[in-house]
């Protein structure tokens, strides 16, 4: 388990530090883009709605469980920090897959926000 501080503003809320709990290898590099953008990706993504879970599951990256277990929370923003989760236990080529899966399910912005940090 690791534990990280971030903090964000948004319109909705002045500075928010959170602390998060995420269980995630630190091999991997994407881990850390999901640490860096965890609280932006928590209330912008919809994994329910959008099919986004649903394709993933068709790309192997997410399995019967996991998708069942996301798409049946009542709230998105529970099923978003379960998805983040099963996410950050993914292997590099599966978070491009999440990736790809988000231009495909009108999610592009999300993207955008994650890359340009990246490349910046």
């Amino acid at each position: 388990m690791q534990t990280c501080s971030l903090a964000y503003r948004s319109a909705r809320l002045s500075t928010l530090a959170v602390c998060v709990v995420l269980d995630y290898n630190e091999q991997f590099s994407h881990t850390s883009v999901i640490q860096q953008h965890y609280v932006f990706l928590l209330e912008t993504l919809d994994v329910k709605l959008s099919g986004l879970v649903n394709e993933l599951f068709a790309e192997h990256v997410v399995s019967a469980v996991e998708r069942d277990d996301i798409i049946t929370e009542k709230t998105s923003f529970i099923a978003n920090q379960k998805f983040l989760t099963v996410l950050s236990r993914k292997s590099t080529q599966q978070f491009q897959l999440f990736l790809d899966a988000l231009d495909n399910c009108g999610q592009q912005h999300v993207r955008n926000v994650i890359n340009a940090d990246r490349q910046g």
